[in-house]
């Protein structure tokens, strides 16, 4: 079995300590990914360049594409709002501000039709978790490959991630991993497998 260790790398404090933890424990098979919003500060990207040169490890960047539901809600802009009589004016407004930019956040904006808020959280999903999982995890997911995510995470960042547990196995061979100053090696993990697989 071979086993993937897979570290989110966000350009903060937390994700950078946790990359340096999992290369200090001589992690095997590393890969740190980051998950580009298309709204990150210049010097993020900066310092991603600046953290893959002083570590050695190749941050893999990945983006979602919001292309398709765009043009999912171009088509229900096109044929319902004619059915339902929508003044042609508005419809051809609508139609013209549907298109995708490329910049993911914005994109996804488009597409839910809002900005996110606090009670309409969905960016860490739609732009982070979920091209992290299409692009990387998923492609990897084979009865003979183990993956650990590794997610920066202090206890003390807020209530709800303070009991969150350091591992969790989340099936199909899946395991998260988020490591608040521990001693030893992520889970007990001493070699490629895991509760037995």
């Amino acid at each position: 079995m071979t086993t993937h260790n897979i570290v989110s790398v966000s350009g903060g404090k937390d994700s950078t300590a946790t990359l340096l933890v999992a290369i200090a424990l001589e992690t095997q098979n590393l890969q740190a990914v980051f998950a580009d919003t298309g709204n990150e500060h210049e010097q993020t990207y900066e310092y991603l360049d600046y953290l893959e040169r002083a570590t050695g490890v190749k941050i893999q960047r990945v983006k979602a594409n919001f292309t398709r539901q765009i043009a999912g809600k171009r088509r229900f802009v096109e044929v319902k709002w004619r059915e339902q009589g929508i003044d042609e004016e508005i419809v051809l407004a609508a139609l013209e501000a549907l298109q995708p930019t490329g910049n993911p956040f914005l994109d996804l904006c488009i597409w839910k039709g809002r900005f996110p808020s606090r009670k309409a959280q969905f960016c860490t999903m739609e732009l982070k978790r979920d091209p992290m999982l299409e692009q990387v995890v998923m492609p990897l997911m084979a009865p003979n490959n183990m993956l650990i995510s590794w997610q920066g995470v202090r206890a003390d960042e807020s209530l709800n991630r303070r009991y969150l547990p350091e591992c969790d196995e989340v099936g199909g061979g899946a395991v998260q991993l988020s490591p608040d100053s521990q001693v030893g090696h992520p889970c007990g993990i001493r070699s490629p497998s895991l509760h037995g697989h």
